[in-house]
């Protein structure tokens, strides 16, 4: 019998272990991993450098305001400290991510074990969970472990080959919660345009998702990424979180440094200074050769065309699909590639001050198992931080009361 047993030993599984054992140095505490090894999805998060928090973080930087106590009570800053704590300094950069200060992520995954180990977490790995049910006032898991307090922090369906295979959403469900749709989040979109003469390519953009009926239903500004199969980058990453199905187009501002009318009179200029200039090494003045090639096509017009064969009708459609560059999505890459969950455990049903379930006491859930999630940049992170903390706090202090 422990006191505490976390399913899941990720971001918020070892936080709320860690926060358990602070709170209460006397207690049983067993953190429970599926995998071999413990944190690993951690060692894969900003591309191995770990993106861990983001210091503009705000409850208005997710798609609920149920995490509004929460993100105020372990604001970004509260979490660096945190960090500091247990031996992790961190640096923030020029759009306030923060890092741990070695730049890597094996870093804060190495701080958060040797805490873990300090403190006297057990830590059980190789243990896939398969049920769990509560009995009169303890949790059985397995059928054979038997616990106090149950904090389930399994993750979700993204990035599969990391350990999250969404078995949390049938262990919490058992207990009588409900899950939402689940999406795959932070993804690349596939197109229906051919964009392999374009692989590689990058450019900064602004990105609009839109319903085929013309309304826009997600926006987003920053790297796009052409690929063979179609979008990526931190704008197509953080627009995914709003695909549903295949009905509905993405639309790139290629450069929102200008106006349309900025790039007629770029144009114009350019037809009036060499009208003997093809189109395309026109345009190579203010975007990559290849997309220059994309627009020209989109357009209707021949690649060799040149300015003094354009009609000003040329010049302004040329400026229009510069600055409303479309693709028809076809859908995402799907969980293997995804970053995050979108939707996940109903987060209403739960405590929005301690994380403890309104309808099994005892039990918590954490981080991206919860429908909760927000774009790029350390958001999600900062989420499942401040999520195990508070969990492994009220757990422990209600054992303690």
């Amino acid at each position: 019998m422990y006191d505490i047993a976390i399913i899941g030993a990720g971001a918020s599984g070892l936080v709320a272990a860690i926060s358990a054992k602070k709170s209460n140095r006397n207690l049983s505490v067993l953190l429970i991993e599926a995998l071999p090894k413990i944190g690993k999805k951690i060692l894969a998060t900003g591309n191995g450098r770990c993106n861990l928090t983001n210091l503009n973080a705000q409850t208005q930087s997710y798609n609920t305001k149920a995490v509004s106590y929460i993100m105020n009570n372990y604001s970004p800053e509260k979490i660096v400290d945190f960090f500091s704590s247990i031996g992790l300094e961190c640096v923030a950069d020029d759009e306030s991510r923060v890092y741990p200060m070695s730049n890597t992520a094996a870093s804060v995954l190495d701080c958060l074990r040797f805490e873990a180990e300090n403190l006297g977490v057990e830590i059980m790995t190789d243990t896939k969970i398969t049920s769990a049910s509560k009995k009169n006032d303890y949790f059985e898991i397995n059928n054979k472990i038997k616990c106090r307090k149950l904090i389930v922090s399994t993750g979700g369906k993204a990035s599969t080959a990391q350990g999250s295979d969404g078995s949390g959403y049938p262990l919490v469900k058992s207990l009588g919660h409900s899950v939402t749709a689940l999406y795959p989040g932070l993804i690349q979109l596939t197109v229906k345009e051919n964009l392999k003469p374009l692989k590689g390519v990058r450019v900064k953009a602004k990105a609009s998702l839109k319903l085929r009926n013309g309304k826009e239903i997600d926006r987003s500004e920053g790297e796009v990424l052409f690929a063979d199969y179609g979008l990526s980058g931190i704008a197509i990453m953080d627009i995914s979180r709003s695909v549903r199905d295949n009905n509905c187009k993405c639309t790139l501002n290629i450069l929102p440094e200008f106006t349309q009318k900025d790039v007629v009179n770029f144009l114009s200029r350019a037809k009036k200074r060499n009208p003997e200039l093809t189109l395309e090494d026109a345009f190579c003045g203010i975007v990559p050769r290849k997309v220059g090639y994309l627009i020209i096509k989109n357009a209707g017009l021949r690649q060799d065309v040149t300015l003094k064969e354009l009609k000003n009708s040329d010049i302004n459609l040329c400026a229009d699909k510069l600055k409303n560059c479309e693709f028809t999505v076809t859908g995402t890459r799907g969980f293997e590639s995804a970053q995050i969950t979108v939707g996940g455990v109903c987060i209403d049903e739960f405590n929005l001050k301690t994380l403890e379930s309104k309808i099994v006491p005892g039990l918590y859930c954490t981080g991206e198992l919860l429908d909760v999630d927000a774009p790029c940049g350390g958001l999600n992170l900062q989420w499942a931080w401040a999520s195990g903390i508070t969990a492994g706090i009220d757990a422990a202090q209600s054992l303690t009361k």
